[in-house]
């Protein structure tokens, strides 16, 4: 989908990843099929409507609408919302809210919880999402919706309704959970959640930032401690994820520089899963 303000719609199979990410300016994502939001960057009208959006981290770039949306909730008359952060910035957010109340005379309807890594929010039919760990500057978290599935045991596959019933009464456990994770979201990172966290590799669908493209700018990502493409070209073999899609590029790089360094040096193996959070016709690439 074409967009003229810099907006992404990318097809993620079972639902499509709406936003708009540029490291320093504005970073959110709307994931309107799972009724969620990841970060919620200067607070665009479509993020208003949902009741819970997800922040990694307290940069402007990914956290400044927070007080915009719960006011804009409060004067539509909406429930109120509620915002995840990091555990270690909750009490923070809740201070700015309170000095925004001061300055407009205002009392806020508002829910900010903070979330440690391990930390899980239960959703609706059994979707969860699970709170990771990022390695970043600030306290950061990353996020991972996970669907939780019952199947029937294979030993009672072709017994009724009445029979499976039955069974269930008697105390016989017939069925059995199974995972599957749709998505992963690191937020801002470096390349140490790679080597640290396991499931960012098993997610059907990996959104993963990847701030720097420049053989210039190695040094910069370790400073800033955000992740390079190179980063991810070191781990190639290890996503097992069907579809990949590299956020938060730098404006240092036009889009045009960005897909055309993808395109020359991307490795085979990872050619057809990425997505590049860049408006068409960079989506993709060659």
């Amino acid at each position: 989908m074409r967009r003229s303000d810099g907006r992404v719609a990318i097809d993620a199979g079972r639902f499509t990843i709406e936003g708009l990410s540029r490291a320093g300016n504005e970073t959110w994502f709307l994931l309107r099929e799972l009724g969620l939001a990841f970060d919620i960057g200067r607070c665009p009208d479509l993020l208003v409507g949902l009741p819970r959006i997800f922040v990694t981290h307290a940069h402007l770039d990914h956290s400044l609408g927070i007080p915009f949306y719960f006011a804009q909730r409060n004067l539509l008359g909406l429930p109120c919302g509620m915002v995840y952060v990091p555990s270690g910035a909750a009490a923070d957010f809740d201070a700015l809210m309170t000095v925004h109340e001061r300055l407009e005379g205002f009392r806020y309807e508002y829910r900010i919880e903070g979330l440690s890594p391990g930390a899980v929010v239960t959703l609706r039919g059994g979707l969860e999402v699970r709170t990771h760990a990022a390695s970043h500057r600030i306290p950061s978290n990353a996020y991972e919706v996970v669907e939780i599935r019952r199947k029937l045991e294979p030993q009672y596959s072709g017994l009724t309704g009445a029979e499976i019933a039955q069974l269930r009464s008697g105390g016989k456990v017939v069925t059995r959970e199974q995972e599957a994770s749709l998505v992963f979201y690191t937020g801002d990172t470096d390349r140490e959640i790679l080597q640290t966290n396991e499931a960012i590799f098993r997610s059907a669908v990996l959104m993963i930032e990847c701030s720097f493209t420049g053989p210039e700018d190695r040094q910069r990502a370790v400073k800033y401690r955000h992740i390079h493409i190179e980063d991810l070209y070191d781990f190639a073999d290890r996503f097992e994820n069907d579809l990949i899609v590299l956020t938060h590029f730098s404006l240092r790089d036009s889009a045009s520089e960005i897909h055309a360094r993808l395109s020359a040096r991307c490795p085979a193996t990872l050619r057809q899963r990425i997505r590049l959070a860049l408006p068409e016709p960079f989506v993709r690439i060659g």
